[in-house]
């Protein structure tokens, strides 16, 4: 009898040469007026996978059986010829969501390649990639964008250590901070949730009064730059 054990490998970010199954985005915007939102995927692959899909709230150990979510995602189950695409499909359900800031949820997509024939009927093991990127629901009574939310985000700082305070009602996603072009953070993007503050370290002291440059994540998911003065 053959044996397949699966290793998942996590990706935060899509793209990898790894997977042959790649989201097309790297965030999926909900706008509350929708029906419906579609994320695509790509096998750039020449072999068929099976996709399995889900969205959890924010726990990373997720699975599709232990997510409770208020989205119904179809389908759940599909299996994607090579050079093929297929269409995820997300239905908000009617459940209470905060009306006055974003919430953010997590979609996964576990990539499970085929058995090579020449291994089938053997004892075998094969790398399954997972692809997680993040969900906003953004009510339909938040005014702005999220570039008019960069606008109220203060930037305090004392020594290495940063704080950056959102004011406003969406998520902010930091990449990094640089000051004459020479990037400071130590650690990865910081994701700072509405109307709420996070921390950061910084490689040397950053004073006050200076001016830096925070690089940030905007809906499309590319890379955007604001000056602020540190306070």
């Amino acid at each position: 009898m053959k044996k397949i054990v699966y290793l998942f490998a996590l990706l935060l970010a899509t793209g990898s040469s790894w997977a042959n199954i790649v989201i097309n985005g790297t965030r999926v915007i909900y706008p509350e007026k929708s029906k419906e939102v579609i994320v695509q995927l790509v096998n750039n692959g020449d072999d068929p996978s099976l996709v399995q899909s889900w969205i959890d709230d924010g726990d990373i150990n997720s699975t599709p059986e232990t997510a409770r979510v208020p989205f119904l995602l179809s389908p759940p189950v599909v299996k994607v010829s090579g050079h093929n695409g297929q269409q995820l499909r997300i239905k908000k359900l009617p459940a209470l969501l905060p009306g006055d800031r974003e919430s953010v949820f997590y979609l996964n997509v576990l990539d499970i390649p085929p058995v090579p024939e020449n291994l089938k009927n053997q004892n075998t093991v094969q790398l399954a990639i997972k692809s997680r990127i993040k969900l906003f629901y953004r009510p339909l009574s938040l005014r702005g964008s999220l570039d008019d939310a960069l606008t109220k985000m203060e930037i305090q700082a004392e020594s290495r250590e940063i704080r950056l305070v959102n004011n406003s009602p969406f998520h902010i996603t930091v990449a990094n901070i640089a000051i004459s072009g020479k990037e400071l953070l130590l650690n990865d993007a910081v994701m700072v949730n509405p109307f709420s503050q996070a921390s950061a370290s910084a490689k040397r002291p950053i004073a006050k009064g200076q001016t830096i440059q925070v690089k940030y994540v905007d809906d499309l998911g590319a890379y955007k730059s604001k000056s602020f003065v540190v306070r």
